[in-house]
């Protein structure tokens, strides 16, 4: 196929140590929020990096970092309220 380019994509292969988790836990919430603001369900949340890294945080420490699953019910619920809100105000 002339013209087609194959692009490779990212496989986040790299194993990150805890403490990385750590220092970056902010993003991968705010990435949670996002799929989760985007309509994403939670199957498909599951299948993510954020959800991964996530996943790792909480097993190697679940009295500081909730599962996942908590998360994206929390998040979830949230932001109905914030969308509730928002329309009863308009």
């Amino acid at each position: 196929m002339r013209g087609l380019r194959l692009v490779a994509s990212p496989t986040f292969s790299t194993t990150q140590s805890i403490s990385e988790l750590r220092d970056q836990q902010s993003i991968y919430l705010k990435a949670l929020q996002i799929l989760i603001q985007d309509g994403s369900s939670m199957e498909k949340a599951q299948k993510t990096v954020c959800w991964n890294r996530l996943s790792r945080l909480h097993e190697a420490m679940p009295n500081q970092y909730l599962n996942p699953e908590r998360l994206f019910l929390r998040m979830l619920a949230d932001t109905t309220v914030i969308n509730q809100s928002k329309k009863k105000s308009r």
